[in-house]
């Protein structure tokens, strides 16, 4: 029956699409390029750009020209000669020139802040994708170590299977003991099953985050040193206050709405344009004067003095200041968030560390028992089914090493981000503490 599976297993991966090698610098330089969220995001940042042009736009003059020519068909006149059809022909050129606008810097401010936001969340996402590509990457280590897990414990559960049919068979032990072990097996069975599916799982997840499937697995080396790092909770909170991209944003949403909310009482106040214009009309022979011309310039100021219109704008002042204040409580909250998220960040990291020690001290012990074991197969001390089981405690011990060291390693990574010291570089250095 295990043979029949592991067949089964290896057609499967045989018949699996093309994949490709992949280490976490790998999946984050294919995010770069074909993650659709931070294409989206690079897209705000243009958006940004062009309604910043459409404000500064404001500054230069408003050029248009109209035109127009008409035929006149007149049937009917007063006094002596006569009028005939004739035609007339206009045009205007007019320059609007804007002199004073004064809610005009208040939105050019703003559009200039919203794109300066744009850029921080590019920066951001670009640091969540690094943290997300070793997030990905850790979790198809750990689904595949727990696979092959599941793997030799198949094996244990087998192994123990046929003893107990064997011990059965001579009257050894009963039908209920027999049972139990077919049970272990049969639950075994399904556990191997669900582990490949979790791994296959993660490998869907990495194909729909970088367009395509990995297959090599860079186990994590437990021999290699793990690049440990002291944290202090308060000196990284007063780094993140000021350099966080998170409190950069919410800064920003701050100026923004503040000049949203100066802009809009600006509204109130007077506008002044220079405006200039030339007209020129042609009318052709058909009345009794015969064809005419004319031409005019005219140059001017227009003043504009809203008044009163309906409670409108003012409304609009007091829905920017609850829009500011909002930002601002939202700017307070954030800042407390920070600081709860970094002080259990810190902690979860030294524990980590701990348990890392621990676990380690763990997985030494378990390999001695298993070379004990190994090497007392050859004297009959112990049973083909003892060393397996031993192999299975020692492959849990290193899996257990390695998922808490990529813990470690995923929660330095997230608090290297509030001090704004995550890089490329700090996932190449994980690269090389990989098996290739």
């Amino acid at each position: 029956m295990f043979s029949f599976r592991f067949f089964i297993i290896m057609l499967t991966i045989t018949l699996s699409p093309i994949t490709h090698s992949a280490d976490i610098l790998d999946i984050y330089n294919r995010a770069l390029k074909f993650n659709n969220d931070l294409k989206i995001v690079t897209n705000n940042n243009e958006i940004s750009k062009e309604k910043y042009n459409q404000t500064s736009s404001s500054l230069f003059p408003d050029i248009g020209i109209s035109a127009s020519t008409q035929e006149i068909n007149t049937n009917k006149y007063d006094g002596s000669g006569t009028i005939g059809d004739y035609a007339s022909e206009t045009a205007t050129l007019q320059i609007t020139q804007p002199l004073l606008r004064i809610y005009f810097f208040d939105e050019l401010n703003k559009a200039e802040a919203n794109i300066n936001r744009s850029q921080i969340e590019i920066s951001s996402y670009k640091k969540d994708l690094i943290i997300k590509s070793a997030e990905l990457y850790f979790s198809l280590i750990n689904s595949n170590n727990k696979y092959q897990s599941e793997l030799i414990k198949n094996e244990v559960m087998l192994l123990k299977y046929n003893n107990a049919k064997k011990l059965f068979s001579n009257g050894y032990i009963t039908d209920i003991e027999l049972n139990k072990h077919e049970n272990n097996f049969n639950i075994a069975n399904i556990e191997l099953d669900v582990s490949l599916n979790e791994l296959e799982l993660v490998k869907q997840d990495i194909y729909i985050f970088t367009g395509r499937k990995a297959l090599d697995i860079h186990n994590l080396n437990t021999v290699a040193d793990i690049p440990f790092t002291n944290y202090e909770a308060e000196s990284l909170i007063s780094k993140a206050i000021t350099s966080f991209d998170s409190i950069k944003l919410a800064l920003l949403d701050v100026d923004i709405s503040k000049h949203e909310m100066k802009s809009n009482r600006s509204q109130h106040y007077p506008t002044v344009d220079l405006i200039a214009t030339y007209d020129y009309s042609d009318t052709s022979s058909g009345s009794r004067l015969g064809r005419t011309t004319r031409e005019s310039n005219t140059i001017g100021l227009t003043v504009n003095f809203p008044i009163y219109q309906g409670g409108f704008q003012s409304s609009k002042v007091e829905e920017s200041r609850y829009k500011y204040e909002n930002a601002k409580v939202s700017l307070d909250q954030l800042r407390r968030t920070i600081k709860r998220d970094i002080i259990d960040k810190v902690n979860n990291h030294n524990l980590l560390k701990k348990l890392i020690i621990a676990n380690k001290n763990r997985y030494e012990s378990t390999n001695l028992d298993f070379i004990t074991t190994r090497n007392g197969l050859q004297s009959g001390l112990y049973t083909n089914v003892e060393l397996k089981d031993s192999e299975y405690k020692l492959t849990i011990a290193k899996h257990e090493l390695i998922s808490n060291t990529l813990k470690y390693l995923l929660m330095d990574l997230k608090l290297k981000k509030y001090s704004s010291e995550l890089s490329v570089e700090s996932i190449k250095n994980i690269n090389q503490i990989l098996i290739w």
